[in-house]
C-alpha cells in the first residue's frame, strides 16, 4: 500500500506557469539564492523539485550541509530587491582519458 504522506512529484515546469521562484538555502553557510526554473531546466531537466536537494550543492561550503529547496512565489515586498540567478552559459569541461599501449 502506498504511503499517504508521499505527495505527487512536482515537476519544475510547473513553477513556469505560475511565475515561481526556486529559493535554494544552504543549511551549513546559510546561504540563499533565488533562481527562475527554466534555467535550472536547462541544467538538470524537468526533474522533481524535491530532488533538487540531492542534486545540487552549495558552491562555498561543498558537502557540509544539505540544501533546502523550496518553491515560492515571491510577494510585492518580497520581490522588491531580491537577486535572482540567471544562468549565463554551461562550461563542459575536457579532460583526457589516457590507455596504455
Amino acid at each position: 500500500m502506498p504511503s499517504p504522506y508521499k505527495s505527487k512529484p512536482f515537476p519544475l515546469s510547473n513553477l513556469n506557469d505560475g511565475q515561481q521562484l526556486v529559493r535554494v538555502r544552504c543549511a551549513y553557510c546559510r546561504r540563499t539564492h533565488h533562481y527562475f526554473p527554466s534555467d535550472l531546466i536547462q541544467i538538470f531537466g524537468d526533474v522533481d523539485v524535491d530532488s533538487l536537494m540531492t542534486r545540487m550543492r552549495c558552491e562555498a561550503s561543498g558537502d557540509h550541509g544539505s540544501l533546502k529547496v523550496e518553491a515560492i512565489y515571491p510577494s510585492g515586498k518580497e520581490a522588491v530587491g531580491l537577486k535572482i540567478r540567471r544562468l549565463v552559459s554551461i562550461k563542459i569541461r575536457r579532460e583526457p582519458v589516457w590507455r596504455e599501449e
